[in-house]
């Protein structure tokens, strides 16, 4: 029987690094038949063979710690209550719509500021009446309003014709709303005389111009009536 070479394969092992050992004995090569020479291996000297391999150094890896921040929660506030809804309908108020109501038939308007101890005075022009007044007064007189009469009674009839009315009242640098009250209230009294006259108001234009009296005197109203064959007088209006 032919003896098969001895083959030992020693495994040393370590922590760092590892061998591998590796013998060949080479006396079992010598019992092999041998071949021509051209064919035979060259011979090498018995002894042993160490092959050393140094292997890879092994590594660990320390395990990975991932720190993670989490978000305090922030308590969320209390939301406010909600108002109840009521039950029942609330009553809804009711208001009814008031009516302008007309004068009653036959009624006759107030009659006009007249008093016998007033001053005012009323020379005819042109285009109707100037009536000059005591200052700081507002009053007609008996013998103004009969004049204010004469005048409705000659102007021509018909809705065309029209009364205008501009009262003017001196004033003060410091109180210039005196002299807008003064004349206003000229200017009323001379409305009204025209209205208990029988002048429907719509044809009446009244303008309170205070102490913008121009050239005339200062306490005055005109009265200019326009319409018809009536001449035209200043600041008529239509």
């Amino acid at each position: 029987m032919r003896q098969l070479p001895i083959l030992s394969v020693v495994f040393l092992t370590a922590a760092t690094p590892v061998f591998a050992q590796v013998t060949v004995d080479l006396h079992a090569l010598q019992a092999l038949p041998e071949r021509s020479p051209t064919n035979a291996p060259p011979a090498t000297p018995s002894s042993a063979i160490s092959v050393q391999r140094p292997s890879p150094p092994v590594t660990t890896r320390a395990p990975m710690i991932v720190h993670r921040e989490v978000p305090a929660t922030t308590p969320a506030a209390p939301s406010a209550p909600q108002p109840e809804m009521p039950e029942t309908v609330p009553d809804t108020a009711s208001i009814a719509p008031i009516t302008p109501q007309a004068p009653p038939a036959g009624a006759q308007p107030p009659p006009p500021p007249v008093s016998d101890t007033a001053a005012t005075t009323a020379a005819p022009t042109t285009a109707g009446l100037r009536l000059t007044f005591a200052p700081g007064a507002s009053d007609l007189s008996p013998e103004s309003d009969t004049s204010i009469k004469q005048l409705t009674a000659a102007a021509p009839p018909g809705d065309s014709t029209t009364f205008s009315v501009l009262a003017y009242a001196p004033g003060k640098a410091d109180d210039p709303s005196t002299a807008r009250r003064i004349s206003l209230s000229r200017a009323m009294a001379v409305r009204s005389a025209l209205v208990a006259d029988g002048v429907p108001s719509a044809r009446i234009f009244v303008r309170a111009l205070g102490e913008q009296f121009g050239d005339g005197p200062p306490d005055r109203v005109d009265l200019s009536v326009t319409g018809g064959t009536a001449p035209a007088g200043p600041g008529t209006q239509r």
